[in-house]
């Protein structure tokens, strides 16, 4: 860190303004190669970085915060791309202005780079300037759910270079010294850099004005367009996934972020300088411009798929790579509960992401779900636990923070992996004092915790009351588990007393002995049932008949469902738990998207990050993968006949499961 204090913050001019870009340069004469160069780079908001015209890092920075009004740095090593000889550094940066949820409001833009073996530190001789080019569009104001703004350049003011121009740059302006308000002390970034492809050419179809390239997947992408134009002309450039419609009950639209480019005259090619996610890009080209080529570069967080699973099921094959690719492409700076509408870290959601996570990606995914509930503690309000941090727009839905320290949340899921104490001295305490948030009624159970927005599920027939209890002991199961591993004896009074209430009232308050299912109302509801099994307040006499409850409603959506699904198999009916989900997935597995949608019958975006849980479902309860990646081959896998899958264990080595009536024959 001391080399970012010989830095500062710097800007073209003390004069800013949101959706701004700026562009800055270094320059070094080398005379022997080093063997490093690391280089220390923060910004407000993203940046691009080239060595002598080559792009290092696509859209370094993170979102801040990482401790609450503080953010990142990330260190690239440049001695890679440097050569002896005159080298050039240039750095584009984009000023956000704005937050979201995912990202925390910054007031001032500004650049701070320090490379103490090439002697390089931002200050008021590095040249820069304010790239005017760039301009806001008369458009769809852009989603407030996450930060940033369309993208919009003016080839006429200055031609569109990927690595900008020096041309007419000038000193700098220092903003302000490292530590300071409002950018705050750095903390270095804990998880990798994004991977990027180089440009892929496609082809397109072709309707009068209308160009559509189809993508091989989703994917998180950025367009670009080659062309011949008189000049003046304006291309508009989108993904099919530009609007898109609100959850369940939520009948708003949301517009994410275009490209808008005014061609100069002559050939030219421009490519966004943002990140847009869908299956296709749409161009509307006017007539006068010739397209000459059509593609983009493909972009996102640097974690590779390492597991597979086949088995004589199609269909199930069908779902499990489409929760790959669901789960794939809801990570880049933070896990996100979906990539088009919110880009949000849905704590709900990263918990049914945690499991898949450790099972199908390599080890840099686990980074990711570290620095995800390190943003859950750290990031708290006071005693309660927020979702969506970091972000602008958090909130409190108790039920998804409940879930989150759960016996079933990410950092239980997290620890069973990785074995990691920090994780639990990190969690223990604020985990304790949120659950002392609850009030009690006489007989000493939890009373539903409002928060924000008190939430469970989406649609119908949700039994709020239980699911409460049921999520608030499972919390307290967890946190007896993290006191025995640590050996913490503090608050054992508060967490078998809170227990003891919930264990002698439960059965008596909400069991209906004639119907043979747990309801607190007039209704029934699947998830309340099952969270009573995962949650271990149903005995287990009574599984056979919360089991034909569980085959017969229907109430939840595919964020619940995963728990259904997943008590079934905890209580041995795996047959049932799979004819289940292969019925209420089909519209899912049959639909043209390669992602799962947000509901069954797509209310919301087609890619939500809650709905691949079938994907743990058939590692865990059907390959035999267990929760801490050792393998535990069931004997019985009915209705399958047999199933293969891989994946990494917990030292990274590749594993591989087969089993069934008779071998794979593949």
């Amino acid at each position: 860190m001391s080399t970012l204090t010989k830095a500062a913050w710097i800007w073209p001019t003390s004069e800013f303004s949101r959706n701004q870009r700026a562009n800055f340069f270094f320059e070094t004469e080398i005379e022997t190669l080093p063997a490093t160069a690391p280089v220390a780079v923060g910004c407000e908001t993203r940046y691009w970085l080239f060595v002598n015209g080559e792009l290092v890092v696509l859209e370094g920075g993170l979102f801040r915060e990482s401790r609450p009004g503080c953010g990142y740095y990330d260190t690239v090593d440049l001695a890679p791309y440097l050569r002896t000889g005159h080298n050039e550094i240039a750095v584009h940066v984009w000023y956000y202005g704005n937050g979201g949820r995912n990202n925390h409001y910054c007031e001032k833009p500004g650049l701070i780079l320090a490379c103490e073996t090439l002697g390089l530190y931002s200050g008021a001789d590095t040249l820069c300037y304010a790239d005017t080019a760039y301009y806001t569009p008369s458009a769809e104001s852009t989603s407030y759910l996450y930060g940033g703004d369309h993208t919009a350049y003016n080839a006429t003011v200055r031609p569109f270079s990927y690595c900008p121009s020096r041309e007419g740059a000038g000193k700098a302006t220092v903003l302000g010294q490292y530590g300071d308000s409002p950018w705050g002390e750095l903390e270095t970034r804990p998880v990798p850099l994004l991977a990027f492809t180089d440009r892929i050419p496609c082809a397109s179809d072709r309707e009068g004005t209308a160009y559509t390239v189809s993508l091989p997947y989703a994917m998180q992408f950025s367009p670009y367009i080659k062309v011949k134009a008189r000049g003046g002309e304006v291309v508009d450039i989108r993904s099919d996934r530009y609007a898109v419609n609100g959850g369940p009950g939520d009948f708003n639209h949301y517009f994410g972020h275009r490209a808008e480019y005014v061609c100069r005259e002559g050939e030219q090619v421009f490519e966004m300088l943002d990140w847009i996610f869908g299956e296709k890009i749409c161009f509307t080209v006017p007539a006068t411009v010739e397209v000459l080529e059509l593609g983009y570069r493909e972009s996102g967080y640097d974690s590779r798929i390492t597991a597979s699973f086949t088995c004589d099921d199609p269909d199930a094959n069908t779902l499990f790579e489409k929760c790959v690719r669901t789960l794939k492409v809801c990570m880049r700076e933070n896990y996100m509960d979906c990539p088009d509408r919110e880009r949000g870290q849905w704590i709900g959601d990263v918990s049914v992401q945690a499991p898949q996570i450790a099972y199908v990606l390599d080890r840099n995914g686990m980074l990711l779900l570290r620095k995800a509930i390190f943003d859950f503690i750290r990031l708290r309000k006071g005693d309660v636990l927020m979702g969506n941090v970091p972000g602008d727009c958090y909130c409190e839905l108790p039920a998804q923070s409940l879930n989150a320290i759960s016996e079933w949340g990410m950092i239980a899921s997290y620890y069973r992996v990785t074995g990691e104490r920090e994780i639990l001295e990190l969690a223990f305490e604020p985990a304790i004092r949120y659950l002392k948030l609850w009030d009690t009624d006489a007989e000493g159970v939890v009373i539903p915790r409002q928060g924000n927005w008190e939430w469970y599920d989406h649609l119908f027939n949700c039994d709020d009351e239980i699911l409460n209890i049921c999520w608030y002991y499972s919390a307290l199961r967890f946190a007896r588990f993290m006191a025995t591993e640590l050996g913490m004896t503090t608050h054992n009074d508060f967490i078998s007393g809170r227990m003891k209430a919930i264990e002698d009232t439960f059965m008596a308050r909400y069991w209906r002995e004639g119907e043979g299912y747990f309801a607190s109302a007039g209704f029934v509801d699947d998830r309340a049932n099952a969270m009573a099994v995962l949650s271990g307040l149903c005995p287990a006499e009574q599984y056979p008949r919360v089991r034909y409850l569980l085959l017969s409603v229907f109430n939840s959506t595919t964020y619940m469902e995963n728990y259904v699904l997943i008590a079934l198999c905890e209580m041995g009916y795996k047959a049932d738990a799979y004819r289940r989900m292969m019925c209420r997935y089909q519209p899912l597995i049959r639909n043209e998207n390669t992602t799962l949608w947000e509901d069954f019958f797509h209310l919301g975006t087609r890619n939500h990050a809650w709905t691949g849980g079938p994907a743990t479902v058939l590692l865990r309860y059907f390959a035999g993968v267990q929760s801490d990646l050792t393998v535990q081959s069931p004997a019985d896998i009915a209705p399958l006949k047999w199933v293969s899958c891989s994946f990494e264990n917990r030292e990274g080595k590749p594993v591989e499961v087969r089993g069934g009536l008779h071998t794979n024959p593949q």
